[in-house]
């Protein structure tokens, strides 16, 4: 009878265990989508404030939008030196903390220059916070179920992408019925609440830690695993990948952050039809990372996933706005959620090969080597997010639209039959020691034979 009573209290422990387990997976989660608002909420009316209203250039407009990138990008390489100073639970108390005392900043009046001023410097801060954050709540996730890195990168973009969908809608809804500032003001609110359920349950123990190590072998010296790191990208297949994402996620911010002008110049319609349009490719967007993470886990050829997405991309470029042919706002409309769900393909497909590639060199823990591959990769996306809008400005400074959707097709398939050919010219593997065999998954959908 003790012995039933232990085994109950046994089961008990473990599925309360569990279910903290996945209530703080789901909060990390939720704080990855709202910090996300503060990227993709103002999507659908950010370039057009500042064009429209202030008559600022599509290149001050871009820059403005490319900056919130670049901090990021920034911080995101940053993030791996932070995480020896700093725990989750610290790094989030700081994001929440500017997040939200930035959030009302433009309750206040601005002249024309001041508006860019302060607009600039917020979304800067806005940026750097976020990108300290990210690596360290994919580290948690990451230890949480460390046996299903498709889930948890699947998780990971799933959670940008259901800002992406939302965000826009959100966005141009408030912006055209009250304002610049409430609109500006929304992705602060939401973040507060989030995180204060994510730090009541990100307890000290729950934590990255950079000195841990795997069961497979010992932790390396940080000399040594900064030559692994570099040797690493010395492999052509993945420095090509990750110029791949620089890439992909240039042309995708590019089109999304000139789109709200490209349908009022083209369609004439107003920031909350536009903001739904956006929504729509952000659903797939969505789907595409669910898609692609399952794949993944399924151990589909990382290779067929990532031409797949890139060619959809090329094709929905092509098509969006083609030459000699009159299309409607909601052939647009599907034309940009091919592009989007095509960059969902390709993007998630990048992130699982990178962390087992490193876990494998470094023999660091999974998590350790999620953290810091994942900023290394978010750092690799925002690079292209912020010299994507402004190179962007720049281009339709000089041609329309149509000219510049041709131009960004043709880096794109350029791009993919490069990849091919370093892929086809320089094939890898991971080879894995028979006694360390059952310690890394997926490998057949990462290794490019």
């Amino acid at each position: 009878m003790v012995y039933d009573e232990e085994t109950d209290e046994t089961i008990d422990r473990e599925r309360k265990a569990e279910n903290r387990k996945k209530a703080l997976f789901a909060f990390c989660f939720l704080i990855i989508t709202t910090q996300y608002f503060f990227f993709t909420l103002p999507l659908a009316f950010l370039v057009n404030e500042l064009i429209e209203v202030w008559g600022h250039s599509k290149v001050t407009s871009g820059s403005i939008v490319g900056v919130f990138s670049f901090s990021l990008a920034g911080a995101a390489l940053l993030s791996n030196k932070f995480t020896k100073l700093s725990q989750p639970r610290q790094t989030l108390l700081l994001a929440v903390a500017v997040l939200s005392l930035s959030a009302p900043a433009f309750f206040i009046k601005y002249d024309s220059i001041s508006f860019v001023v302060a607009l600039f410097l917020t979304r800067a801060a806005q940026g750097f916070v976020i990108g300290l954050c990210e690596p360290q709540l994919m580290s948690v996730m990451t230890s949480l179920y460390p046996e299903r890195l498709g889930l948890v990168t699947g998780s990971f973009e799933l959670a940008a992408s259901i800002s992406s969908t939302v965000g826009p809608l959100l966005g141009g809804f408030v912006y055209q019925n009250h304002g610049f500032a409430v609109a500006s003001t929304i992705p602060g609110i939401l973040n507060l609440v989030t995180s204060i359920g994510g730090l009541l349950l990100l307890h000290k123990n729950v934590s990255y830690n950079p000195d841990s190590e795997s069961e497979d072998g010992p932790t390396e010296k940080v000399d040594q695993s900064r030559a692994t790191l570099n040797s690493l990208f010395i492999l052509p297949v993945i420095l090509m990948g990750m110029f791949s994402e620089t890439l992909v996620s240039m042309i995708v911010n590019t089109i999304e952050s000139f789109y709200p002008n490209f349908y009022s110049v083209e369609f004439g319609k107003q920031e909350g039809y536009v903001g739904a349009v956006l929504a729509i490719a952000g659903f797939m967007y969505c789907a595409a990372t669910v898609t692609a993470g399952c794949l993944v886990d399924k151990e589909v050829p990382r290779r067929a996933l990532i031409y797949s997405g890139m060619s959809m991309m090329i094709c929905g470029c092509l098509a969006i706005d083609p030459p000699f042919i009159k299309t409607s706002e909601i052939w647009a409309a599907i034309m940009l959620s091919f592009i989007d769900f095509g960059s969902g393909m390709t993007q998630i497909s990048i992130l699982p090969c990178l962390i087992v590639q490193y876990q494998y060199r470094t023999h660091v823990s999974r998590e350790t080597s999620s953290c810091q591959m994942s900023g290394l990769y978010r750092a690799a996306y925002f690079t292209g997010a912020f010299i994507g809008p402004i190179i962007g400005g720049s281009m339709l400074e000089f041609m329309n639209y149509q000219n510049a959707y041709i131009a960004l097709a043709c880096v794109l398939g350029a791009n993919l039959s490069i990849l091919i050919l370093v892929e086809t010219l320089f094939p890898y593997t991971i080879e894995i020691p028979s006694d360390r065999q059952g310690s890394y998954e997926n490998l057949d959908s990462i290794n490019s034979e």
